[in-house]
């Protein structure tokens, strides 16, 4: 069952994008409802049974113990993802006529390899949509739209305030939560690693990135590390025996396939504006991003090749005379304090770390344990260790940990309580 054989679908999960799915099904002349299972995930039978559609639309990481998703698995009611749903009504619009498309999802990286990306795409028009910042940037002009997520619902969304704006990209950029939807001439996986449970835990993240690959067709390349599990070709990066990967500061890429039917290979060198892109943070992203670029077919020679640190990625800025090493954003782990500690030793012994959570995340958040074992192993390095959350208040102890209720507050509290010459290594996991 497909969305032009369907006349009545029910399109579950309004928190993330059911209702942008179904305008567009109404403008294509279907009957619609959206239902919230989170809000009633225990329904009455009477209900059940009053229910009657062609089609149920989910999105991957809905838990399948909900009554209505039991209901229509044992009523044999056809499913599909927000994902390929997505897919369906982009091809039935012909939203990306004269438009090349780059999807890029994973675990960890996805807005860092969106950010470099564009940055390589300098002198193009790019739609760029990512958990950073929604945009449109041509020679002439930058136009930012309203902040949108990155559930796949919002692809739509996003084509439709273009429109509006009467914008034409020569290319369009978005970052997707779990998964690919096949729209994108190029899909790029940064990496399945520090993998995290879904749908109430039946299925890792990763399982459904990797299922998603299935969405694009044969004139599409997916730009992936290499997943030997996963029976499928395209450009790959990190290492000799990739198409591509970097050494020092060039780009080497070896066959390397393009959306042309061609391959490429050769060298490029690149700029670094920051020490930060040398790090080991950066390495993996900018070989994503480099391999994205050229999967487009685009030439060396007009590619961009003077790259800078992404805001809120492992960025070195100054506050009020103060070093902050800046690393708060959606996608950070903990994993990364080591290398921003030593980072920022290098700066100045004078350490305060702020590490937290601003706010709860619906796939993965940061681990209580994990904190706990962070400040733990950690709380000699700094000076004072502020913990933003609510939820870690009075949980975490030491002489040195203090709490703030959100990350404003901390960096305040950080500047007020350092001298000039100070570093801030800011590292919570927030919406940016």
């Amino acid at each position: 069952m497909n969305v032009n054989e369907a006349s009545r679908i029910l399109v579950l999960d309004p928190i993330h994008g059911a209702e942008v799915i179904a305008e567009e099904l109404k403008g294509l002349g279907k009957d619609v409802e959206i239902f919230n299972p989170y809000r009633n995930p225990f329904l009455d039978q009477t209900f059940l049974k009053g229910l009657s559609f062609d089609l149920v639309i989910a999105p991957v990481h809905l838990n399948p113990n909900f009554e209505i998703v039991k209901h229509a698995l044992k009523n044999n009611i056809p499913f599909m993802t927000h994902h390929e749903a997505v897919k369906e009504i982009v091809g039935i619009k012909n939203l990306f006529t004269d438009i090349k498309v780059v999807e890029v999802t994973g675990t960890i990286g996805k807005t860092t390899v969106c950010e470099l990306i564009s940055q390589l795409l300098k002198n193009k028009k790019v739609l760029s949509h990512t958990s950073s910042s929604t945009r449109f940037v041509s020679l002439e002009d930058t136009v930012i739209f309203q902040k949108l997520g990155g559930a796949p619902a919002n692809v739509l969304k996003v084509m439709e305030i273009a429109r509006e704006k009467i914008l034409k990209p020569d290319i369009a950029l978005f970052e997707i939560s779990l998964g690919l939807t096949g729209i994108g001439d190029v899909g790029v996986i940064t990496s399945l690693k520090e993998d995290y449970r879904i749908a109430g835990g039946t299925k890792d993240a990763s399982a459904a990135k990797k299922a998603s690959i299935k969405n694009f067709d044969d004139r599409s390349i997916i730009v992936h590390q290499g997943l030997s599990d996963v029976n499928m070709s395209g450009n790959t990066f990190g290492d000799k025996d990739k198409t591509l990967w970097i050494k020092e500061n060039k780009v080497i890429f070896n066959q390397l396939g393009t959306i042309n039917g061609d391959f490429m290979s050769g060298e490029i060198a690149f700029k670094p504006l920051d020490s930060y892109i040398g790090t080991a943070f950066y390495r993996d992203p900018l070989e994503a991003a480099f391999c994205a670029v050229l999967s487009l077919g685009i030439p060396p020679k007009e590619i961009n090749t003077t790259i800078s640190a992404v805001g809120g990625r492992m960025k070195l800025e100054e506050l009020k005379g103060r070093f902050l090493i800046d690393n708060s954003n959606s996608g950070t782990r903990l994993k990364f304090i080591g290398e921003m500690t030593e980072m920022a030793r290098r700066l100045s012994e004078k350490m305060i770390l702020i590490v937290g959570e601003e706010s709860e995340y619906v796939c993965e958040g940061v681990s209580m344990e994990e904190l706990q074992k962070v400040v733990a192993q950690r709380a000699s390095d700094f000076v004072e260790i502020l913990i933003v959350g609510e939820k870690f208040k009075g949980q975490i102890r030491g002489k040195n940990v203090l709490f703030a209720p959100n990350l404003e507050v901390a960096l305040e509290n950080a500047i007020n309580d350092s001298k000039e010459g100070s570093v801030i290594v800011s590292n919570v996991k927030m919406w940016r």
